[in-house]
């Protein structure tokens, strides 16, 4: 290739990497906003959700549209046909996590106006803030190639399942305490469960990361090893 052709392709891949670290940002946002939505009753975030998620909607059309058509133009091949596949890969994971967020955000009007157990809906909050500190570590392990970062995600994913076994002691508590409220509990639980699922979402993307620096799936193993947490709740 000549050198004109070199830098134009550069600069392809360079645009469609700053495409997925908006899209992570955007879709962060969103989630953060939805699980606030829940916590405060408030109906204004909602609204807010859905315009984030009809933004991440068209972005994720966007970067699929452009790695289409920069695989049909530059016919990649190693490391930058990887590239390619992973951004795609991690655009899909990425919309996932938006269309839970919209989940999340729906559920308010199933609660209702007044939230009678404010204390697990404050912790959907604090182990959403947790899978969002791993999902922003995993876009940028793939804007930045860090495997090492990567790997450490895809391993310590069992740190979101004590976390959200945790919260479903709890609801199951209250849910035995007191029957009337069962439905507010169940609601909670199924918030709680989609905040966990960002936790899958973050190992694919890991995973990912893994195909483009090494060149092959990160080998699933049938217990992870555990790590130090990295999953401080404050």
């Amino acid at each position: 290739m000549t050198d004109h052709t070199v830098k134009a392709f550069d600069a392809d891949l360079s645009n469609l990497l700053q495409m997925i670290a908006k899209m992570g940002e955007l879709v962060e946002t969103e989630f953060k906003t939805a699980v606030e939505s829940l916590v405060r009753r408030d109906q204004k975030l909602v609204q807010q959700v859905i315009g984030l998620d009809e933004s991440n909607d068209a972005l994720h059309r966007e970067i699929e549209t452009n790695a289409i058509a920069l695989i049909a133009r530059r016919q990649p091949v190693a490391y930058d046909l990887r590239l390619v596949v992973a951004v795609w890969e991690t655009a899909i994971e990425l919309n996932h996590i938006g269309d839970l967020a919209l989940s999340i955000a729906t559920r308010k009007s199933a609660l209702g106006v007044e939230l009678p157990m404010p204390e697990p809906a404050k912790a959907v909050r604090r182990i959403a803030r947790a899978a969002l500190r791993r999902l922003r570590d995993a876009v940028h392990s793939l804007v930045v190639g860090d495997v090492a970062k990567a790997e450490g995600l895809w391993r310590s994913d069992h740190e979101m399942d004590t976390l959200y076994g945790s919260l479903c002691r709890e609801l199951l508590t209250y849910m035995m305490a007191d029957p009337s409220a069962t439905p507010t509990a169940v609601n909670l639980l199924f918030c709680a469960k989609s905040v966990e699922s960002v936790g899958d979402h973050v190992t694919n993307i890991a995973d990912a990361v893994h195909y483009l620096v090494q060149g092959r799936r990160i080998e699933a193993s049938r217990d992870k090893a555990p790590l130090r947490s990295e999953l401080p709740l404050g």
